[in-house]
């Protein structure tokens, strides 16, 4: 491709969605707005997948037994112990990833994560808001130092690496190493954007993690204290407990998934409230709209564009009939835009109530940190704001993250 194709171009949106890169993305919102009107259910050849945009076909999806996540489950019973084994080069990043609940389904999902939920509730998450202020207090406070202060690298970036570091009970003598850990592997959760040089610097990480939490939780096991590794440790219900691969597996996947959701979260919310006189004005005046801020936030500029599901079964969905085996792509952005849904879906508006948004998607798989990342959103915001009597943004030196998956800020620079 020569030259970028925008959002409002006149390519059909087929077109338009194959040659979409991820610098082209600066706005993509009338390209979604269009693709609701015109082919809300997109089939896209050359990806072999179908785009679903409108918030009540997506939402369906996430929530239908039909939609899972592991290719086998798609699969004659007699062909499931056929998938083809990892490229050798991925073996060690697959030998943790194939625990994550992330992408297990029922039984092994309904397992794992209900192991896990209890320490993510959100009444225990809330027993988290002190530490997270304290955190997001610090880091700010740096931020007031500076003449223009990155607000991703300086703030955004380890304020969830902190965050959850503390969470799992790491001292804090070895919180760089997941600083530099969660770096590594940021990558990794938008793999269209993985280069072949990528994957060893991942694997390494991942290796290093491993090691580091298996020794961790032979610590825990001899002396147990408050934080979640010990919790997990603990968990158990009829007997079930986490096997050693699956607690490592879970940690690991805390630091990353926890990760660039909140990154991003933070930094949209600034730049919107930047870019939003009015209603930073009206959230200085009404701070109880810190909680509303976060998850229009959420909603107006998703940290998560999309995800992805395959069909266990046919499923008729807006007329168009899917087949076992199809490989679906909710376009979460899009569905919390949709008019049809959200009144005046493409306004900012902190006091937006109610807000039932799919940022965090829906059904089995919603995310399980939601309650966590609401509460860093907050705490966040929170901050900056005490330190920023007149914040402006230096759009000259910010640009988005290079991403389809995700929405969000290489680097913001701000002025206080």
């Amino acid at each position: 491709m020569t030259e970028s194709i925008q959002a409002g171009s006149l390519l059909p949106p087929a077109a338009w969605f194959q040659a979409y890169r991820p610098e082209d993305h600066e706005d993509p919102y009338p390209f979604y707005r269009r693709l609701q009107s015109e082919q809300p259910i997109l089939y896209l050849e050359e990806r072999r997948m179908w785009a679903v945009s409108r918030y009540e076909d997506v939402e369906r999806i996430l929530k239908s037994p039909a939609a899972v996540r592991e290719r086998r489950n798609t699969l004659p019973p007699e062909k499931r112990d056929q998938v083809p084994a990892p490229a050798p080069q991925w073996a060690s990043i697959r030998r943790i990833t194939d625990s994550w609940m992330l992408f297990r389904d029922a039984p092994s999902h309904t397992r794992l994560r209900g192991l896990v939920q209890p320490a993510f509730s959100p009444r225990r998450t809330e027993r988290l808001r002190a530490s997270v202020t304290v955190i997001a207090g610090r880091l700010a406070a740096t931020l007031a130092e500076m003449p223009e202060p990155d607000l991703i690298a300086d703030f955004a970036f380890p304020l969830p690496v902190l965050v959850v570091a503390d969470l799992l009970g790491v001292p804090s003598e070895d919180h760089a190493l997941f600083k530099e850990w969660s770096h590594a592997v940021a990558r990794l959760l938008d793999v269209a954007i993985v280069l072949p040089d990528d994957v060893p610097v991942i694997s390494r990480a991942m290796e290093e993690m491993e090691v580091y939490f298996a020794d961790l939780i032979r610590a825990r096991r001899k002396s147990p204290g408050e934080d979640l590794i010990s919790s997990l440790l603990a968990a158990a219900d009829s007997g079930d407990r986490l096997s050693e691969t699956e607690l490592i597996s879970t940690c690991i996947l805390l630091l990353v998934a926890g990760h660039e959701t909140t990154v991003h979260l933070i930094g949209n919310a600034v730049q919107l409230l930047l870019t939003h006189p009015d209603e930073l004005a009206l959230l200085r005046s009404n701070p109880r709209l810190l909680p509303s801020a976060v998850e229009e936030t959420l909603r107006f500029e998703s940290p998560v564009q999309m995800t992805d599901r395959l069909l266990a079964e046919p499923l008729l969905l807006g007329g168009e009939r899917l087949e076992q085996g199809a490989n679906v792509m909710l376009l979460l952005a899009s569905a919390n835009r949709d008019s049809d849904r959200f009144p005046e879906a493409d306004r900012f508006r902190v006091s937006r109530s109610p807000n039932r948004h799919l940022a965090f998607a829906s059904g089995p798989h919603f995310c399980l940190g939601a309650p966590l990342a609401r509460v860093e959103g907050e705490e966040a915001l929170r901050a900056f704001l005490a330190v920023s009597s007149a914040p402006e943004l230096v759009p000259e030196k910010s640009r988005r993250r290079a991403t389809i998956l995700f929405r969000g800020w290489e680097e913001l620079r701000v002025r206080l």
